[in-house]
This record gives C-alpha cells, sequence and structure tokens, in this order.
C-alpha cells in the first residue's frame, strides 16, 4: 500500500520552508494513478504556499507492481554515491522482509539512482526486457562512442515509444540542458543472442558477473572507474 510522511521543504524559488506530504512508497495495483503522475511528473510535486512555484521533490520511493512481480526503489545519488545507495538499499530489503509472511518471498527489487532511472526501468521491466541486459547494450554503445557520448555530459535510455518487434530505441540526452538529442537503433536479434548468451547460467550467468550488485547502472559504473 501507499506510504507518505510530513517533511519540511524549502522552495527553490524563494526560499519559503512549509510542511508537505511526500510518498515514501507506492502500489500501482491499489492505485494505478501513482503510476501515470510519476511517469507525468506530478508524484510529490509541490506548489509554494508564498510564491506559487511548482517542483518535483526527488526523495527515496518505493515503487510496487505486485500483479507483475517486481518492486523498484528509487535512491536519489550520484554514481559516485553508488555504494552509500547500495547499504541504505540492504536496509530496505531487510525491512521489507520483516513484514513479509513467513511463507512468502520478496519479489525482484531494482535499486535506480534517479528518476530518470526510474521511469525507464519501468518501462524495461514491463516490456518484459532484462535490464542488466540493457545495460550492457548501454554500456556497449558508451565505450564504443566515446568521443560522442561521454557519461560525464551524456545519458543513455531506453525510448519505450520507439521500440517494436524489430529493434530497441535507445535516446541520448545531455545531462546538463536535459534535452534529448539522438535516437539510437539496436537490433532485436542482437539482444536475443546477448540475452542467450549472458544470461543462460542464472546466478552465475556473465551479466552478474558483469553487472554485480543490486544496482547495475552502465553509465554509473563508467564514471565510477574514472574516479
Amino acid at each position: 500500500m501507499a506510504q507518505s510522511s510530513i517533511y519540511p521543504i524549502k522552495c527553490p524559488s524563494c526560499g519559503h520552508e512549509q510542511q508537505v506530504s511526500l510518498f515514501e512508497s507506492v502500489d500501482v495495483k491499489e492505485d494505478p494513478s501513482h503510476r501515470k503522475d510519476l511517469l507525468e511528473g506530478r508524484l510529490n510535486q509541490i506548489s509554494c504556499a508564498t510564491c506559487a512555484f511548482e517542483f518535483v521533490v526527488d526523495k527515496s520511493l518505493l515503487y510496487s507492481d505486485p500483479d507483475a512481480g517486481w518492486m523498484l526503489y528509487l535512491h536519489p545519488s550520484l554514481p559516485e554515491e553508488m555504494a552509500q545507495a547500495e547499504e541504505e538499499f540492504a536496509t530496505v530489503l531487510a525491512d521489507l522482509e520483516e513484514v513479509l509472511p513467513s511463507d512468502q518471498k520478496l519479489p525482484e527489487v531494482d535499486l535506480v539512482l534517479s528518476r530518470n532511472d526510474l521511469i525507464e526501468r519501468i518501462f524495461v521491466r514491463e516490456m518484459g526486457l532484462n535490464p542488466k541486459v540493457i545495460e550492457y547494450i548501454k554500456y556497449l554503445i558508451y565505450t564504443q562512442n566515446l568521443e560522442q557520448f561521454l557519461p560525464e555530459e551524456k545519458i543513455l535510455l531506453l525510448n519505450a515509444d520507439g521500440c517494436d518487434e524489430n529493434s530497441l530505441a535507445f535516446v541520448v540526452q545531455d545531462r546538463e540542458t536535459r534535452k534529448l538529442e539522438t535516437m539510437l537503433q539496436y537490433n532485436r536479434e542482437s539482444y536475443d543472442s546477448l540475452l542467450e548468451l549472458l544470461v543462460e547460467d542464472g546466478d552465475q550467468s556473465l551479466v552478474n558477473q558483469l553487472f554485480p550488485g543490486p544496482c547495475y547502472s552502465a553509465r554509473a559504473y563508467l564514471m565510477q572507474d574514472e574516479i
């Protein structure tokens, strides 16, 4: 079920501080409108009581889709803060397991570091794609095109609207301006081949060796390597 708490939030425009209710978790089976609000930028959106400036508060959020059998946990963090995010994520998992009935198993829970990553992961999961294979494809795109797509400057995201039965679509977003710049197509047959190659051995699969741990972001790992 959805949970919210009261937080003191300062307006980034005028500096006014007010007490606001922010979602800490949402369940899209219980209330499908939360998915729509998240995708359209309205979830945890605040209107300043003084100047009427509207802004979104990025905070930790647990996103649950019980019918699909997976959960996503957003912990807004910079790539260099991944280790801390993973520590807090472990605490969240332990808390979730404590409240589960003894005969139930915790579903898959992904850790993501930004709201953009959360929205993308929702589409990846809903499309039945393997998130780690998608990140591996991004890793290939980055490393083969570093002169064009520096991880510090460019963000690669799956574009669900551009995907079809023959290809997957990725969009390049400028990190500073947030403008979408380039669309890239990746052959579906190549994705299927990677899926067979990288995932066939379960927990010991190559993709789990390439992306160990709960947070698997190609961009974050590439940026960590440069720190």
